[in-house]
């Protein structure tokens, strides 16, 4: 180690580092498929005379003999008592912990004991002002951003301090930031806001091109949040002959000529947020219709119309939700023909306006955040039960993951896109009726 150069190591934490040994963890890992973006994009901040480490502890366990500089750790509501644990082990050592991630930014007074230093709002503004403080034995307990970041000033992640081979999809891009739906629930909207911020198409085609491999995941929360730039960004990547997946609002299933382009530009599969059958938030930009379930079925069956495969995602427990929420939404999902679905409990996470609602309400009954993760309820829900939330959540997933429908999607999807992608999804299907149970033959 070169004593006059400066190291800081930042890790990604995972809770189950605790009960699971590393080879566990990557097969995890490998389901997931992709990495984050947001430390390596930290490390491409940091200057050059710096030598920086990244962890990703899906995949890696820490090394804790080494002694670095600085430790910079990623905080999220669930891995939130585990990152204080670390920084504590760190800072035991007399090694300065700067903490960030949504989580502090939410709730930062709760993290600021935790930590020397705290980040509030998105690094790009100011983690450069913070080494250099750090640098100067200057380091301040807070550093919070006063806007938002230029995605177009933000330098490419730095990916090769992370192994490629541990992910399916390891080159991950981020063309826009934001959703203009503003969801109670989402903590990416208390994060950054809802109006979306766009970096322009020709660098992300430049850093497209200059990527290894034919998949790209899109990192970005709705990549159809403005039609004429995911129109834009579509007919610039035809060319490239990529294969992408990405998340997106329903809507973009009645946009033929958006979906069209996505398709040509090689969209393999949407993630899709359809969110509630009870609380229509956007229901203003989609075709007239008394019954919402044929609506999100149509949905389904016209991006599938389009050769696109369809990860299904509804959120259970909003406070019109009854009992009969899980059955309507797996019917949805079963006619609809979705290849994939994501049924969650509601997780309010603290700091949402959802949490600080449910909290002024009085109906928060779990305060240790290492339980903020479907399908535990930490909520008292308004027309159910918490024990009616949670089973309803896992039947609903266990049905969908049976044995005969995980079949019938792969034979359905061998039938309309051929046996590769069939064998893929019944591969898919498979691992996650493993994490679900047994589920019902």
């Amino acid at each position: 180690m070169h004593k006059n150069k400066h190291h800081i190591l930042l890790i990604d934490p995972v809770t189950t580092a605790n009960s699971l040994p590393v080879e566990e963890r990557k097969k995890l890992r490998k389901g997931i498929g992709y990495p984050g973006i947001g430390l390596i994009t930290v490390a491409a901040l940091t200057p050059s005379d710096i030598q920086v480490r990244v962890i990703d502890e899906s995949v890696e366990d820490i090394d804790f003999s080494f002694s670095p500089d600085l430790v910079g750790i990623s905080v999220q509501a669930p891995t939130a008592p585990y990152a204080y644990h670390l920084a504590s082990i760190f800072r035991e050592k007399r090694i300065p912990v700067v903490l960030g991630g949504i989580h502090v930014s939410l709730n930062p007074d709760e993290a600021i004991s935790r930590a020397d230093s705290i980040i509030i709002g998105e690094a790009e503004l100011t983690w450069q002002k913070l080494i250099q403080d750090f640098k100067n034995g200057q380091l301040k307990k807070v550093y919070c951003a006063e806007s938002l970041a230029d995605l177009d000033s933000t330098p490419a992640p730095q990916r090769d301090l992370l192994n490629y081979e541990n992910y399916q999809i390891p080159s991950v891009v981020q063309a826009s930031k934001g959703c203009p739906f503003g969801c109670e629930f989402c903590s990416l909207y208390s994060y950054v806001g809802h109006s979306p911020r766009f970096r322009k198409i020709e660098n992300v085609i430049h850093e497209i091109q200059s990527l290894p491999g034919d998949r790209i995941l899109f990192a970005d929360d709705n990549i159809y949040c403005n039609k004429k730039y995911s129109k834009n960004l579509f007919n610039a990547m035809i060319p490239l002959k990529k294969h992408w997946v990405a998340e997106a609002t329903w809507h973009i299933a009645y946009d033929e000529e958006v979906l069209t382009l996505a398709k040509q530009s090689g969209c393999a599969g949407l993630f899709i947020g359809f969110d509630s059958i009870n609380e229509q938030r956007m229901m203003k930009k989609v075709p007239h219709s008394n019954y919402i379930e044929e609506v999100y079925i149509k949905a389904i069956q016209n991006i599938h119309k389009k050769g696109i495969a369809v990860v299904a995602a509804f959120v259970f427990g909003l406070d019109n939700d009854e009992t009969s929420v899980f059955e309507r939404s797996l019917n949805v999902v079963l006619k609809g023909g979705a290849n994939l679905v994501n049924f969650s409990v509601l997780v309010p996470y603290p700091g949402t306006p959802v949490f600080n609602r449910l909290k002024d309400e009085g109906r928060i009954i779990e305060w240790d955040w290492s339980k903020y993760i479907s399908p535990n309820v930490c909520f008292e829900p308004k027309n159910m039960s918490a024990k009616q939330l949670k089973e309803g959540t896992l039947w609903a997933q266990k049905e969908f993951y049976s044995l005969s429908n995980i079949v019938k999607i792969s034979l359905k999807v061998a039938n309309n896109l051929g046996w590769a992608m069939g064998l893929l999804s019944l591969k898919l299907n498979l691992a996650q009726r493993k994490n679900w149970g047994k589920g019902s033959n």
